[in-house]
């Protein structure tokens, strides 16, 4: 992949992180959430979440997921990952990734990224489809 195609792909997915949606699986069931991912300029892409959330439950039996970016409100732009959850517990990681995100996690955790109930996800990226405008022809990326 060129340092161009991985730039518009980070690009797309930080101009969209709050319009991101997740699909895990409840049994044979998708089940499809928005979220807030995290994206760093290495295309590493953090969420977070509560432990006890279904959406946990359901990553726990099967990490399988896909990550949904689309340009609001056009369409335009989109990216698609499909990768696997890793669930990290590490304290220094969590407590990095908690410093880059670009809104308040302290409401939901107002413990801060010790609390019991913060669950920090990285997603490891299996194959990402993407697409800069609805003309342009869909790209497929595997790292």
């Amino acid at each position: 992949m060129s340092s161009n195609d991985k730039n518009n792909i980070i690009k797309i997915m930080k101009a969209n992180a709050n319009h991101a949606y997740l699909a895990t699986c409840d049994g044979d069931q998708p089940v499809i959430r928005s979220m807030s991912p995290i994206i760093e300029n290495d295309m590493t892409i953090w969420m977070s979440t509560f432990k006890s959330s279904r959406k946990m439950k359901q990553i726990r039996k099967n990490p399988k997921i896909c990550l949904w970016f689309v340009e609001q409100p056009s369409g335009d732009k989109s990216v698609s990952v499909i990768g696997k959850v890793q669930i990290i517990e590490n304290i220094k990681e969590k407590t990095r990734v908690w410093n880059l995100a670009g809104y308040d996690l302290s409401a939901y955790f107002p413990d801060g990224p010790s609390s019991s109930e913060f669950c920090l996800l990285k997603i490891k990226v299996t194959k990402i489809e993407w697409r800069d405008s609805w003309t342009a022809p869909l790209k497929t990326f595997k790292p």
